[in-house]
């Protein structure tokens, strides 16, 4: 058995579950598939510093196998370190979150994006004789940042709040000001209650992320199916359905905010936050995705020559959204690059800083969609392909999505098949990471042809055991994972041809995009490749390579970031600068249509093979 895939179990203190890690597998991703968010700013490339366990019990070596040098009291970056025995470690409070448990976000002292000022006014008097407008501005005189923020108390809406605010004279005066404009005028110090939401919304899932913005800390995470699935399970399905059905647009546009207003009212009971102190929020997702949740028709998304509708949009009003809320709280939803390249993956480039990164770099972000990035600094490139809803469990005989019962993991060994169960119970399917791995040893065992067929199995090279897995059915050949006496369904789990074949498609798509991105970018070769999304994120690296997804990159290269696109919607909503930094990836990203490259279509057949 590979030594790399040895399963351990990992306990941390104070906590009553354990999750499972491989020894090929970093600390820091096995707590990310166990749902424990560690902040880890850099990546993974253990240049920050903030992914710190304290290994209690067990072993932990680096990445070649040998002893790590430890800090003092046994601390280590958790991206640097591998299990080699069952371990067991702390985690301070501050640095992981876990349904509601706090983590900082390292932002320094940039200009926040949303700040209270808390004012001590002087009211007007028959002799001292003003408006109360006016009373507000003389109560920042000096601050030249408040002054011009508080110019735009000029609408009727903040007027009226004024109004009701000054009724009972309050010694203190409370304004919310988000990107230097007054949102929000509040009676006495409510300075400690400042809260926003970043949502990274995707076809597939949708997780929200309540955040403490005086504390730069996330302070809950929730995540949910997308409920949009019900009309289709992929965004062209979904484009077509607000056309051709009656109230389709609206029907998207309202399951979607459901979603998110579920998700809020879950996030503040597990924060024990009232849902009027969140003020703002940004939303990171693809074009299709933002586009819907604004209620704005996604139509020309398929249209020649597939141009989005919109790249920036200016904050819109909670109310405006049916968001539950601060009344007068803003939504921002982030700048989409152009046509399939949405939001989220300009959230994901400003997550891993490869608009400031001064190395190329190439992001691959694997979900329901598949966007690339490749370039460094203002040099950028992008193109989108259609990564589908195989690895979400669509178009898979017994596909699913990675829940309770899915096959994540396969290791064929010699003669005997083992996998691996989310849940530990009875196999129901298989998941998009299960598929992968199972391929990638099928074709190590010899049992799948570099062309995708199954090989005969009366090949003597395939043994026995191995060749009693082999069954025709329906005309086809299929490789039997679990058989029907172990499955929760009572029927074989199986990996068929077609399913090798919707691989195929898949793993081609990804490969021929990197190609023309690197070509495009003449041929350098990214020193880093990071692996974001909810599928990058549990995919088995090593067998991502071996079915040939990630074109003449190397393992040593590949570092998996997590839901960058989530993170990325964080950091933009803490800081001015970084939302700023959105703008610019938006503006100077060049995008690459694939459909137009001549070589295209040629390209995407060979690469249909598996490399040898």
């Amino acid at each position: 058995m590979n030594k790399a895939a040895t399963k351990y179990i990992l306990h941390m203190e104070g906590r009553e579950e354990c999750i499972p890690c491989i020894a090929g597998k970093t600390i820091l991703h096995s707590l990310i598939e166990g749902g424990i968010f560690l902040e880890a700013n850099c990546g993974g490339r253990g240049n920050c510093g903030k992914c710190k366990i304290q290994v209690l019990q067990g072993e932990v070596t680096g990445k070649d196998g040998r002893a790590v040098q430890p800090e003092k009291e046994n601390w280590y970056q958790a991206c640097q370190v591998y299990p080699a025995s069952d371990v067991t470690i702390f985690l301070k409070s501050s640095e992981a979150s876990h349904k509601g448990q706090a983590t900082e976000i390292t932002i320094g002292d940039e200009c926040p994006l949303v700040k209270k000022v808390l004012l001590r006014p002087a009211y007007p008097t028959i002799d001292n004789h003003y408006s109360l407008q006016e009373m507000i501005y003389q109560a920042v005189a000096g601050d030249r940042q408040a002054i011009n923020s508080l110019s735009s108390l000029d609408n009727a809406v903040l007027l009226r709040q004024l109004n009701a605010v000054v009724e009972t004279k309050p010694e203190c005066i409370s304004i919310t000001i988000l990107d230097n404009k007054v949102i929000a005028v509040e009676a006495g110090d409510t300075s400690e209650r400042l809260y926003g939401v970043a949502f990274d919304i995707g076809t597939t899932t949708v997780v929200g992320m309540l955040v403490d913005i005086n504390a730069k800390q996330i302070v809950a995470v929730c995540s949910k199916n997308n409920p949009q699935a019900s009309m289709g399970a992929d965004v062209i399905s979904r484009i077509q359905a607000t056309h051709e059905l009656e109230g389709g647009l609206e029907r998207l546009s309202q399951l979607i905010r459901q979603c998110l207003n579920q998700i809020i009212v879950e996030l503040c009971d597990m924060a024990r936050v009232e849902k009027t102190h969140i003020y703002a929020g940004t939303i990171a997702g693809n074009a299709t995705m933002t586009h819907l949740v604004a209620e704005i028709p996604p139509s020309t998304l398929v249209r020649k020559p597939y141009a989005a509708l919109f790249k920036y949009m200016a904050p819109l009003d909670s109310l405006e959204l049916d968001l539950d809320m601060h009344p007068q709280g803003k939504m921002i939803i982030l700048p989409n690059m152009a046509s399939f390249v949405g939001s989220d993956t300009t959230a994901a480039v400003l997550a891993v800083d490869q608009d400031v990164a001064t190395t190329p770099l190439l992001l691959v972000d694997l979900g329901t969609n598949g966007e690339m990035v490749v370039g460094s600094g203002n040099s950028l490139y992008a193109c989108s392909t259609a990564a589908g809803p195989a690895f979400e469990g669509a178009h898979i005989r017994d596909g699913m999505r990675a829940t309770e019962g899915a096959i994540c993991d396969v290791v064929i060994s010699g003669q005997n098949v083992r996998t691996q169960v989310i849940g530990n119970g009875k196999p129901t399917g298989i998941c998009g990471s299960g598929l992968v791995k199972a391929v990638a040893e099928l074709l190590n065992a010899g049992i799948l042809h570099k062309s995708g067929r199954f090989n005969n199995p009366d090949r003597a090279d395939i043994s026995g055991l191995l060749r009693e897995r082999l069954k025709q059915r329906d005309g086809q050949w299929e490789f039997v994972l679990s058989s029907g006496a172990q499955s929760d369904s009572g029927t074989d789990i199986a990996i068929t041809q077609a399913d090798v074949r919707q691989l195929q498609l898949v793993k081609s798509s990804i490969c021929t995009g990197i190609q023309f991105l690197l070509e495009k970018y003449n041929g350098c070769e990214p020193i880093q490749v990071c692996l974001a999304g909810a599928f990058g994120n549990y995919i088995d690296i090593d067998s991502a390579i071996t079915i040939g997804m990630l074109p003449g990159i190397k393992r040593e290269q590949v570092v998996s970031v997590g839901n960058a696109a989530g993170i990325g919607a964080v950091q933009a909503l803490i800081s001015a600068d970084k939302m700023q930094r959105c703008m610019q990836i938006a503006s100077n990203v060049v995008y690459l249509e694939l459909a137009v490259q001549s070589e295209f279509q040629n390209r995407f057949l060979k690469n249909l093979n598996f490399p040898q």
